[in-house]
């Protein structure tokens, strides 16, 4: 048995379409769908290549967004030498064990192939490219080990146009190098193909223009070459195919910058750790500050001047020595699943646009970045960031609908057990044995409601999850403002509810 896994960067499964995407609903019909199918939290890229590689949330393996700060400085996930800073080669980077580091300590292989950036793909490999398996980074395939493969392929193909946007041709290449080498190469355990496309173009355009339907058209007539071959050859031989997204998209409704704000509030905060400030900021989607002295009022007093604000969503914060939040009316980081030494002293989700406004569109958010208004922007707890696409097909899969909770972090569980291999102990996913042809189901799923909210006198916030199977799952997040008498202090003492 062999698993040929098929990541199509940011793609919702809302987007699929006959018209658009025939391939994409072909295989849905012959394969089986997981249509309650999430990203693991925060809905990044980087985020999510950590848990595709590991089978286990951020909380496991460390990587707790695109950009974060340790000892101080700003890591740029994309880039594998800042990466790199966290430790080696050989460990330190991920603090999770790999699919990729488990093929190898039991003589299998994976075949890497992507288009997404150096860090993404490096991350997404971990454990794999280090001990000479192949591995294709398109933007340069020299990178990443010296497997001879590699060596021969790599030199027939002439170089990318550089930071190609929409990436048609690059995308293209990653499917051009799998058929190179399965021409003349054993096709390993497990191949992962990575495509960069819809999601650099529905950062550039949003998810409706033109331009994007053409993109994920393309997308799709992508897929459709490995699912043709696939169809005629693959599925003989045992191979399994998945078709998955790493996260969903929202759409930008506003901007803010928190930094100016924190700035105008008359704190001294800046993007690193720097002798003249205080506290250091990162943003996005999720806003992530870590304080030079935990233990000052100054987390508190941060807070207290970002809840005030319309766009300032569900926070959540590091466990105190007392295993409750730092920071009172905070969730703690755990219900989430990202309580990690890496992990930020306060981090908070900017709000959906709708929490402020009535009439902004359902997927509308707040967003602090460079992205302008009414393109594509991931990394938050809604459901159409955390939707994800993921369709099984193969032999060892049933066909038709998995309709209980799935996520990222079960495809490792489910593929390891496939190929009679062990899970590592830092696996957080499940092995999702409602899909597999030689397992029992009953079609029957028992989830319960496992939401909780923190409240105070001022607003309620929200993380609604689902517990199946000893395993949660995120299914969305929301604020309600409490209408409060003027002159009243917040709440010193929130309330915890949780939903059983």
């Amino acid at each position: 048995m062999k698993f040929v896994i098929v990541v199509l960067d940011g793609l919702r499964p809302d987007q699929l379409d006959e018209a658009v995407t025939p391939n994409l609903a072909e295989l849905s019909k012959i394969g089986l769908r997981l249509v309650r199918h999430t990203s693991s939290f925060p809905s990044e890229t980087r985020v999510s290549s950590a848990a595709l590689a590991t089978g286990g949330h951020s909380s496991a393996h460390g990587i707790i967004g695109n950009r974060f700060l340790a000892n101080g400085r700003s890591i740029d996930g994309s880039s594998l030498s800042a990466l790199m800073t966290l430790g080696s080669e050989r460990g330190g980077v991920l603090t999770a064990t790999t699919i990729g580091e488990v093929l190898a300590a039991h003589g299998r292989a994976m075949l890497s192939i992507g288009s997404q950036s150096q860090g993404s793909f490096g991350l997404s490999g971990w454990g794999s490219w280090q001990t000479g398996a192949p591995a294709f980074w398109v933007h340069d395939p020299s990178m990443f080990g010296g497997n001879a493969a590699v060596r021969r392929i790599a030199p027939t193909f002439p170089r990318l146009p550089p930071d190609e946007r929409p990436a048609r041709a690059t995308i293209e290449r990653v499917v051009d190098l799998f058929f190179s080498f399965v021409k003349k190469e054993a096709l390993p355990e497990v191949s992962l193909l990575w495509l960069s496309e819809p999601d650099i173009t529905y950062h550039m355009f949003g998810l409706q223009h033109p331009t994007a339907r053409e993109v994920l058209h393309e997308v799709d007539r992508q897929f459709g070459r490995i699912f043709a071959w696939w169809s005629e050859k693959g599925a003989r031989e045992g191979v399994q195919l998945i078709a998955a997204s790493d996260h969903g998209h929202a759409i930008i409704g506003e901007k803010v910058s928190v930094l100016k704000h924190l700035q105008r509030s008359g704190f001294k905060v800046g993007p690193e750790l720097t002798p003249e400030v205080d506290a250091a900021i990162t943003a996005q989607r999720v806003v992530n500050i870590w304080a030079r002295d935990r233990k000052s009022h100054l987390l508190a007093e941060l807070y207290h001047s970002l809840s005030e604000e319309p766009w300032f969503g569900v926070a959540f914060s590091r466990k105190a020595s007392d295993g409750a939040p730092l920071i009172a009316s905070t969730l703690p980081l755990s219900a989430v699943m990202a309580e990690h030494e890496r992990s930020a002293d306060l981090s908070f989700v900017l709000a959906d646009c709708g929490a402020a406004n009535r009439s902004a569109s359902p997927d509308a958010v707040y967003y602090d970045g460079t992205y302008p208004i009414g393109v594509g922007m991931h990394g938050g707890l809604s459901a159409h960031e955390l939707s994800s696409l993921c369709i099984l097909a193969g032999n060892a899969f049933r066909s038709g609908v998995v309709a209980a909770p799935t996520s990222i972090v079960d495809l490792v569980p489910t593929i390891l057990s496939s190929l009679g291999l062990p899970l590592p102990s830092t696996v957080h996913g499940r092995i999702i044995d409602e899909a597999l042809q030689d397992r029992e189901g009953s079609g029957q799923y028992d989830v319960e409601d496992a939401s909780v909210s923190i409240a105070s006198s001022a607003r309620r916030s929200t993380v609604f999850r689902e517990l199946y199977r000893q395993r949660l799952y995120l299914r969305g997040a929301a604020v309600t403002r409490i209408a409060q008498p003027k002159n009243d202090k917040p709440d010193a003492n929130p309330t915890l509810i949780r939903r059983n």
